[in-house]
């Protein structure tokens, strides 16, 4: 039988999906989340809620305190979107040329702050504090290890996070004890020839070729090089340089990343990236330059933390909770499990068919939102119940 906070999560869902549309029409690249964080700060000020701004730039933190003491937990949200051109075909597209929430923040952004208003409903029932982080440049992989060193986990006992993830339907969160999302370094790699006229190939140095060749050759590090059924991602997603079709450029980059859940895995990648990417740009007359532009842990999350938040999601009466095994995405909620208990989960919001995540048609089944507020909600709640 329903209860209370079922009943208002219910009379909230309305408020919570034109938010997430709203945000949805206003995307903003990480450490840009100026308008973001404006609407955030404001609803955690109406519910009465202590607000710091600025936080890593573009951070905001929200502290809720029950009315009796006891520890803190906090429950994080990611605000950024992607330089992506959005073709998704509904009615509340982008309005910023070549922005998109194709990740689902949008929804993460709406769903933390209907658990803030749930929440602040019930301070009576909370001993403690609950703090709710907005994070800017999740994508960027940057932005959690900023706000952590802006003071954001100070006096902070235990940490959750929510992710949408659309290739699940919708009831079925996911979540494990031990390693569940990768690690990630991000590269680039910088091919240096001789620029030259088209039609005289042998005057220059072609950057483009050698790096074509890189690209190539980076994939025997999983295929050859890694031992069969460990999990390793070398992925080369960005390549940029040129703009005639009759001239030789001088320089191409290479961006891409590498997704290990073994430091050793890490480490080797790393050093056949650069060795490789050397000695084939040496081979064709080239030089290369490497360096990794930003890098976060492995998510590993925590016994008691997963058992909350499995608690709570079965309490909804809409949702089946499922161990997936690790997946070699990533996200930079690991800096907080890596700091203090806790537990990063996903909540179906697709399906078979969905367009995946960082795609231009990227969509979310929006009943996704109100569930990641209620298991914030529940979850909340229980760490935080009186004696």
């Amino acid at each position: 039988m329903a209860d209370d906070l079922s009943r208002d999560i219910r009379l909230l869902d309305r408020d919570l999906v034109a938010l997430r549309r709203d945000l949805h029409r206003h995307p903003e690249l990480g450490y840009a989340e100026v308008r973001t964080s404006q609407v955030v700060a404001e609803r955690l000020r109406k519910l009465g809620l202590s607000v710091r701004t600025g936080v890593a730039g573009t951070g905001v933190i929200g502290d809720l305190d029950g009315e009796r003491p006891g520890g803190t937990l906090l429950l994080r949200a990611d605000m950024d979107a992607l330089p992506v051109v959005e073709q998704s075909g509904h009615d509340f597209p982008s309005e910023t040329s070549g922005v998109m929430h194709a990740c689902g923040h949008d929804a993460h952004v709406s769903a933390l702050l209907g658990a803030a208003e749930l929440l602040s409903a019930r301070r009576g029932r909370i001993a403690g504090r609950v703090r709710f982080l907005f994070q800017p440049a999740e994508e960027l992989a940057g932005g959690a290890l900023q706000m952590i060193q802006a003071g954001a986990l100070d006096g902070v006992d235990q940490a959750l996070g929510a992710h949408v993830m659309s290739p699940i339907p919708f009831g079925v969160v996911a979540t494990r004890t031990g390693p569940f999302f990768a690690g990630i370094d991000a590269f680039e790699i910088v091919v240096v020839g001789k620029a030259g006229h088209g039609g005289l190939p042998h005057m220059s140095v072609d950057p483009i070729y050698a790096a074509a060749q890189v690209v190539t050759a980076l994939q025997s590090i999983v295929s050859r090089e890694t031992k069969p059924g460990e999990p390793v991602v070398v992925s080369v997603s960005a390549i940029s340089g040129g703009n005639a079709a009759n001239v030789v450029v001088e320089r191409v980059t290479l961006q891409g990343t590498v997704r290990w859940f073994s430091q050793a895995n890490r480490e080797h990648a790393l050093e056949r990236i650069q060795g490789i990417a050397s000695g084939v740009c040496s081979a064709l007359r080239a030089a290369c330059e490497f360096r990794v532009v930003s890098s976060s842990p492995v998510t590993t999350n925590a016994a008691a933390p997963v058992d909350l938040v499995t608690a709570a999601a079965l309490a909804t009466e809409r949702a089946e909770v499922t161990d997936p095994g690790p997946l070699t995405v990533s996200e930079d909620f690991s800096e907080f499990t890596d700091r203090v208990p806790g537990c990063l989960f996903t909540v179906g919001a697709g399906g078979p068919g969905a367009a995946p995540h960082h795609h231009y048609a990227f969509d979310l089944d929006e009943r996704a939102i109100g569930l990641i507020a209620e298991i914030f909600a529940r979850a909340a709640l229980a760490a935080l119940r009186p004696e």
